[in-house]
């Protein structure tokens, strides 16, 4: 291989791995961001799961006093 060759070969090694270091890094960001999506919707159903809950123990105490 001629030295130009061997150069190019470098560059694109270089290149390469920085380019996968920076895919790896945005699909990070992405499975982070849709991981705390993931988790506020879950706290949301959550809550109005405990909302109902409470809801309903409320209906049943007050029906059975009438």
């Amino acid at each position: 291989m001629t030295s130009n060759e061997l150069l190019m070969l470098a560059v694109g090694l270089t290149l390469g791995m920085h380019l996968m270091n920076a895919m790896h890094a945005y699909w990070g960001w992405r499975d982070d961001r849709r991981s705390a999506a993931r988790t506020r919707a879950d706290m949301k159903r959550s809550a109005g799961d405990r909302y109902l809950h409470s809801l309903r123990i409320y209906q049943l105490q007050h029906r059975s006093r009438v």
